[in-house]
Protein backbone atom coordinates (compact mmCIF):
# COMPACT_ATOMS: atom_id res chain seq x y z
CA UNK A 1 0.00 0.00 0.00
CA UNK A 2 1.32 3.48 -0.98
CA UNK A 3 1.28 6.07 1.87
CA UNK A 4 -0.20 9.22 0.50
CA UNK A 5 1.40 12.32 2.42
CA UNK A 6 0.27 15.86 2.80
CA UNK A 7 2.88 19.16 3.11
CA UNK A 8 1.91 22.10 4.59
CA UNK A 9 4.54 24.02 4.18
CA UNK A 10 6.86 23.53 1.01
CA UNK A 11 10.19 25.15 2.86
CA UNK A 12 13.49 23.44 3.88
CA UNK A 13 11.85 20.57 5.70
CA UNK A 14 9.08 19.89 3.28
CA UNK A 15 11.65 20.13 0.23
CA UNK A 16 14.10 18.07 1.60
CA UNK A 17 11.02 15.36 2.19
CA UNK A 18 9.86 15.80 -1.15
CA UNK A 19 13.37 14.76 -2.72
CA UNK A 20 13.35 11.69 -0.37
CA UNK A 21 10.02 10.11 -1.67
CA UNK A 22 11.02 10.98 -4.79
CA UNK A 23 14.29 9.39 -4.83
CA UNK A 24 14.05 6.57 -2.44
CA UNK A 25 10.77 5.78 -0.89
CA UNK A 26 8.31 4.17 -3.58
CA UNK A 27 5.65 3.28 -0.38
CA UNK A 28 5.46 6.84 -0.20
CA UNK A 29 3.94 9.71 -2.38
CA UNK A 30 3.40 13.05 -2.06
CA UNK A 31 -0.57 13.37 -2.54
CA UNK A 32 -1.15 17.68 -1.75
CA UNK A 33 0.98 20.20 -0.66
CA UNK A 34 0.22 23.52 0.87
CA UNK A 35 2.12 26.78 0.94
CA UNK A 36 1.05 30.25 1.21
CA UNK A 37 3.53 31.36 -1.59
CA UNK A 38 2.56 30.97 -5.47
CA UNK A 39 3.42 27.59 -7.61
CA UNK A 40 6.11 29.39 -9.81
CA UNK A 41 7.94 30.43 -6.51
CA UNK A 42 7.46 26.65 -5.15
CA UNK A 43 8.48 25.11 -8.84
CA UNK A 44 11.42 26.85 -8.65
CA UNK A 45 12.84 26.20 -4.89
CA UNK A 46 11.80 22.64 -5.25
CA UNK A 47 13.81 22.30 -8.71
CA UNK A 48 17.44 24.39 -7.52
CA UNK A 49 18.90 23.95 -4.11
CA UNK A 50 22.19 25.77 -2.95
CA UNK A 51 22.77 22.61 -0.77
CA UNK A 52 20.91 19.51 -2.33
CA UNK A 53 21.35 20.32 -5.89
CA UNK A 54 18.94 20.09 -8.87
CA UNK A 55 15.85 17.82 -7.84
CA UNK A 56 16.63 14.27 -9.47
CA UNK A 57 13.38 14.49 -11.97
CA UNK A 58 11.59 17.53 -13.73
CA UNK A 59 9.19 20.20 -12.01
CA UNK A 60 6.85 22.11 -14.01
CA UNK A 61 3.79 24.47 -12.61
CA UNK A 62 0.04 23.22 -13.54
CA UNK A 63 -3.24 24.59 -13.17
CA UNK A 64 -3.23 24.41 -9.38
CA UNK A 65 -0.43 21.72 -9.17
CA UNK A 66 2.91 20.76 -9.17
CA UNK A 67 3.95 18.79 -11.92
CA UNK A 68 6.84 16.11 -11.17
CA UNK A 69 8.13 13.95 -13.69
CA UNK A 70 4.81 14.35 -15.35
CA UNK A 71 2.56 13.79 -12.40
CA UNK A 72 0.38 16.70 -11.12
CA UNK A 73 0.66 17.19 -7.22
CA UNK A 74 -2.31 19.42 -5.93
CA UNK A 75 -1.08 22.71 -4.67
CA UNK A 76 -3.38 24.59 -2.29
CA UNK A 77 -2.51 27.82 -0.58
CA UNK A 78 -5.08 28.15 2.20
CA UNK A 79 -3.07 30.65 5.64
CA UNK A 80 -4.82 27.95 8.33
CA UNK A 81 -4.57 24.55 9.11
CA UNK A 82 -7.92 24.29 9.77
CA UNK A 83 -9.27 25.30 5.90
CA UNK A 84 -7.09 22.35 4.06
CA UNK A 85 -9.12 20.13 1.98
CA UNK A 86 -6.98 17.18 3.12
CA UNK A 87 -9.56 14.83 3.00
CA UNK A 88 -10.24 15.59 -0.69
CA UNK A 89 -7.04 14.28 -1.29
CA UNK A 90 -7.25 11.27 0.34
CA UNK A 91 -4.37 11.66 2.50
CA UNK A 92 -3.03 9.36 4.77
CA UNK A 93 -0.64 11.30 7.11
CA UNK A 94 -0.43 15.36 7.01
CA UNK A 95 3.47 16.85 7.56
CA UNK A 96 3.17 20.43 9.31
CA UNK A 97 6.66 21.55 8.27
CA UNK A 98 5.47 25.76 8.04
CA UNK A 99 7.24 25.99 11.76
CA UNK A 100 4.30 28.22 12.20
CA UNK A 101 1.56 25.42 13.46
CA UNK A 102 3.74 23.87 15.82
CA UNK A 103 1.53 23.79 18.91
CA UNK A 104 -1.01 20.93 18.95
CA UNK A 105 -3.73 23.28 19.54
CA UNK A 106 -3.31 24.59 15.93
CA UNK A 107 -1.56 21.58 14.05
CA UNK A 108 -4.86 19.97 15.38
CA UNK A 109 -6.67 22.22 12.49
CA UNK A 110 -5.21 19.50 9.72
CA UNK A 111 -7.81 17.12 11.90
CA UNK A 112 -10.40 19.15 11.02
CA UNK A 113 -9.84 19.03 7.10
CA UNK A 114 -9.66 15.52 7.13
CA UNK A 115 -5.88 14.63 7.65
CA UNK A 116 -6.06 11.37 9.97
CA UNK A 117 -2.86 12.23 11.21
CA UNK A 118 -0.75 15.10 11.41
CA UNK A 119 3.23 15.37 12.41
CA UNK A 120 4.98 18.28 13.41
CA UNK A 121 8.25 18.70 12.55
CA UNK A 122 10.00 19.95 15.80
CA UNK A 123 9.29 19.39 19.57
CA UNK A 124 6.24 21.09 20.75
CA UNK A 125 4.84 20.62 24.76
CA UNK A 126 1.27 19.89 23.84
CA UNK A 127 1.21 17.43 20.84
CA UNK A 128 -0.89 14.13 21.99
CA UNK A 129 2.73 12.34 22.14
CA UNK A 130 6.74 12.91 20.70
CA UNK A 131 8.27 10.04 19.33
CA UNK A 132 11.74 9.36 18.56
CA UNK A 133 12.39 6.04 16.55
CA UNK A 134 14.76 3.75 17.97
CA UNK A 135 13.83 5.32 21.55
CA UNK A 136 10.43 5.38 22.47
CA UNK A 137 8.22 4.78 19.64
CA UNK A 138 6.64 1.76 21.42
CA UNK A 139 4.09 4.26 23.34
CA UNK A 140 2.72 5.18 20.47
CA UNK A 141 -1.19 4.54 20.46
CA UNK A 142 -2.78 4.91 17.33
CA UNK A 143 -6.45 5.71 19.64
CA UNK A 144 -4.81 8.52 21.42
CA UNK A 145 -2.18 9.84 19.74
CA UNK A 146 -3.34 12.09 16.16
CA UNK A 147 -1.17 15.03 16.75
CA UNK A 148 2.48 13.76 16.65
CA UNK A 149 5.52 15.31 17.34
CA UNK A 150 8.86 13.86 15.52
CA UNK A 151 10.87 16.41 18.13
CA UNK A 152 13.81 17.92 16.54
CA UNK A 153 17.24 17.20 14.61
CA UNK A 154 19.37 18.35 17.76
CA UNK A 155 17.52 15.72 19.91
CA UNK A 156 17.15 13.42 17.96
CA UNK A 157 21.21 13.49 17.94
CA UNK A 158 21.54 13.48 21.46
CA UNK A 159 19.36 11.13 22.01
CA UNK A 160 20.08 8.81 19.69
CA UNK A 161 23.77 8.72 21.51
CA UNK A 162 22.33 9.42 25.13
CA UNK A 163 20.15 6.07 24.92
CA UNK A 164 22.09 3.44 24.54
CA UNK A 165 24.86 5.13 27.12
CA UNK A 166 21.89 5.42 29.86
CA UNK A 167 20.97 1.82 29.31
CA UNK A 168 24.64 0.82 30.10
CA UNK A 169 25.88 3.25 32.25
CA UNK A 170 22.94 5.66 33.92
CA UNK A 171 23.58 9.03 33.16
CA UNK A 172 23.99 11.37 36.90
CA UNK A 173 24.36 14.41 34.54
CA UNK A 174 25.11 16.02 31.31
CA UNK A 175 25.65 18.74 29.21
CA UNK A 176 25.55 19.41 25.52
CA UNK A 177 27.21 22.29 23.52
CA UNK A 178 25.80 22.71 19.65
CA UNK A 179 27.36 23.71 16.75
CA UNK A 180 24.45 24.50 14.49
CA UNK A 181 25.02 25.36 11.09
CA UNK A 182 22.80 29.22 10.92
CA UNK A 183 20.89 28.30 7.21
CA UNK A 184 18.94 26.33 9.65
CA UNK A 185 17.28 29.07 11.19
CA UNK A 186 18.16 31.90 9.36
CA UNK A 187 19.07 35.04 11.31
CA UNK A 188 20.70 38.28 9.62
CA UNK A 189 23.22 38.54 7.29
CA UNK A 190 24.60 42.18 8.72
CA UNK A 191 23.35 43.17 12.47
CA UNK A 192 19.61 43.90 12.15
CA UNK A 193 16.71 42.65 14.72
CA UNK A 194 15.32 39.76 12.83
CA UNK A 195 11.88 38.00 14.08
CA UNK A 196 12.10 36.76 16.70
CA UNK A 197 15.57 39.26 18.38
CA UNK A 198 12.64 40.85 20.70
CA UNK A 199 11.85 41.33 23.83
CA UNK A 200 8.83 38.27 24.15
CA UNK A 201 6.92 41.25 26.70
CA UNK A 202 7.91 43.50 29.42
CA UNK A 203 10.56 42.63 31.42
CA UNK A 204 12.25 40.01 28.95
CA UNK A 205 15.49 40.67 27.69
CA UNK A 206 16.35 40.95 24.51
CA UNK A 207 18.35 38.30 22.10
CA UNK A 208 20.91 40.36 21.03
CA UNK A 209 23.39 38.36 19.99
CA UNK A 210 20.85 36.47 17.23
CA UNK A 211 20.36 40.45 15.67
CA UNK A 212 24.21 39.93 14.80
CA UNK A 213 25.46 39.19 11.41
CA UNK A 214 25.24 35.56 11.63
CA UNK A 215 26.89 34.68 8.42
CA UNK A 216 30.36 35.88 9.67
CA UNK A 217 30.30 35.14 13.26
CA UNK A 218 29.88 32.79 15.98
CA UNK A 219 26.54 33.35 17.74
CA UNK A 220 25.83 31.88 21.20
CA UNK A 221 22.25 31.19 21.48
CA UNK A 222 20.43 29.20 24.36
CA UNK A 223 17.98 26.23 23.52
CA UNK A 224 15.70 25.42 26.51
CA UNK A 225 13.08 23.47 23.96
CA UNK A 226 16.31 20.80 22.96
CA UNK A 227 16.21 19.92 26.82
CA UNK A 228 12.40 19.81 26.93
CA UNK A 229 12.32 17.72 23.84
CA UNK A 230 14.71 15.25 25.21
CA UNK A 231 12.64 14.87 28.71
CA UNK A 232 9.91 13.91 26.58
CA UNK A 233 11.21 11.35 25.20
CA UNK A 234 13.76 10.23 27.59
CA UNK A 235 11.94 11.23 31.25
CA UNK A 236 14.62 9.56 32.96
CA UNK A 237 16.99 12.41 32.20
CA UNK A 238 14.27 15.12 33.61
CA UNK A 239 16.10 17.89 34.93
CA UNK A 240 19.82 15.98 34.43
CA UNK A 241 20.74 17.41 30.75
CA UNK A 242 21.14 21.34 29.88
CA UNK A 243 21.95 22.40 26.54
CA UNK A 244 23.32 25.42 24.41
CA UNK A 245 24.29 25.96 21.05
CA UNK A 246 26.81 28.06 18.95
CA UNK A 247 25.28 28.63 15.22
CA UNK A 248 28.17 28.49 13.26
CA UNK A 249 28.38 30.16 9.27
CA UNK A 250 27.82 26.60 7.25
CA UNK A 251 25.53 26.49 4.61
CA UNK A 252 24.13 22.60 6.94
CA UNK A 253 25.23 19.93 9.18
CA UNK A 254 25.84 20.52 12.60
CA UNK A 255 27.47 18.86 15.80
CA UNK A 256 26.73 17.87 19.11
CA UNK A 257 29.56 17.69 22.01
CA UNK A 258 28.34 15.99 24.79
CA UNK A 259 30.11 15.75 28.10
CA UNK A 260 28.16 13.40 30.82
CA UNK A 261 28.96 12.07 33.93
CA UNK A 262 27.87 8.28 33.86
CA UNK A 263 26.59 6.20 36.72
CA UNK A 264 30.31 4.52 36.88
CA UNK A 265 33.18 4.83 35.19
CA UNK A 266 33.74 3.65 31.95
CA UNK A 267 37.01 3.87 29.29
CA UNK A 268 36.36 5.86 25.46
CA UNK A 269 36.64 2.25 24.29
CA UNK A 270 33.91 0.65 25.98
CA UNK A 271 32.03 3.14 25.13
CA UNK A 272 32.62 3.35 22.07
CA UNK A 273 32.08 0.00 21.65
CA UNK A 274 28.48 0.24 23.12
CA UNK A 275 27.74 2.72 20.35
CA UNK A 276 28.66 0.88 18.14
CA UNK A 277 26.08 -2.27 19.59
CA UNK A 278 23.38 0.32 19.24
CA UNK A 279 24.26 1.07 15.91
CA UNK A 280 24.01 -2.23 14.22
CA UNK A 281 20.78 -3.07 16.62
CA UNK A 282 18.01 -0.91 17.44
CA UNK A 283 19.15 2.27 16.07
CA UNK A 284 20.41 1.33 13.06
CA UNK A 285 19.67 3.33 10.86
CA UNK A 286 19.36 6.51 13.51
CA UNK A 287 22.93 6.07 14.70
CA UNK A 288 26.11 5.88 12.75
CA UNK A 289 29.91 5.05 14.23
CA UNK A 290 33.16 6.21 12.29
CA UNK A 291 36.53 6.17 13.01
CA UNK A 292 37.69 8.77 10.48
CA UNK A 293 38.49 12.39 11.51
CA UNK A 294 35.47 14.18 10.47
CA UNK A 295 34.61 17.45 9.15
CA UNK A 296 31.16 18.91 8.69
CA UNK A 297 31.36 18.78 5.08
CA UNK A 298 32.12 14.88 5.61
CA UNK A 299 28.51 14.47 7.01
CA UNK A 300 26.65 16.62 4.39
CA UNK A 301 23.52 14.14 2.86
CA UNK A 302 24.10 11.64 6.07
CA UNK A 303 20.96 9.75 6.62
CA UNK A 304 21.38 9.07 10.23
CA UNK A 305 20.41 10.68 12.77
CA UNK A 306 23.74 10.97 14.87
CA UNK A 307 27.09 10.46 13.19
CA UNK A 308 29.41 9.36 15.97
CA UNK A 309 32.90 10.72 15.80
CA UNK A 310 34.65 7.84 17.45
CA UNK A 311 37.96 9.19 17.72
CA UNK A 312 36.79 12.49 19.71
CA UNK A 313 35.43 10.02 22.24
CA UNK A 314 37.21 10.76 25.43
CA UNK A 315 36.84 9.32 29.48
CA UNK A 316 37.75 10.90 32.67
CA UNK A 317 36.75 8.26 35.05
CA UNK A 318 33.05 8.72 35.30
CA UNK A 319 33.35 11.89 33.15
CA UNK A 320 32.48 10.91 29.12
CA UNK A 321 32.60 12.95 26.40
CA UNK A 322 31.04 11.68 22.86
CA UNK A 323 30.67 14.35 19.75
CA UNK A 324 27.51 12.90 17.11
CA UNK A 325 27.81 14.90 13.83
CA UNK A 326 24.31 15.44 11.61
CA UNK A 327 22.99 16.80 8.88
CA UNK A 328 19.99 18.70 10.38
CA UNK A 329 17.65 18.89 7.27
CA UNK A 330 18.41 15.74 5.62
CA UNK A 331 18.93 13.15 8.25
CA UNK A 332 16.25 14.69 9.95
CA UNK A 333 13.47 14.04 6.91
CA UNK A 334 14.59 10.32 6.36
CA UNK A 335 12.92 10.09 9.98
CA UNK A 336 9.73 12.03 9.05
CA UNK A 337 9.62 9.09 6.10
CA UNK A 338 10.67 6.36 8.79
CA UNK A 339 7.80 8.20 11.34
CA UNK A 340 5.57 7.66 8.25
CA UNK A 341 5.95 4.31 7.73
CA UNK A 342 5.68 3.65 11.30
CA UNK A 343 2.73 5.34 12.17
CA UNK A 344 0.86 4.09 8.95
CA UNK A 345 2.14 0.42 9.63
CA UNK A 346 -1.03 -1.01 11.64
Amino acid sequence: MTIRIGINGVGRVGRNLWRIIHTSAPDLTVAAANDTADLSTLAHLLRYDTVRGRFPGTIETGPGALVVDGSPVPVSHEPAPERIDWGSHGVDLVVEATGEFVRGDRARGHLRGGAPLVVITTATPDADVCLMLGVNEQVFHPERHRVVSNSCCSAYCIAAAVSPLLAAYGIVSGTVCLAYSHGSRPGPLLDDDPAGSGAAGPGTPRNLRIARANAINLVPANVPGVRHALERVLPALAGRISATAVRVPVRATSAAALTLRLARPAAAPEVNATLRAAAASLLKPYLEVRDQPLVSADVLGATASCVVDASLTASLGDLVRVVGWYDNEWGYAHRLVDLARYLCSG
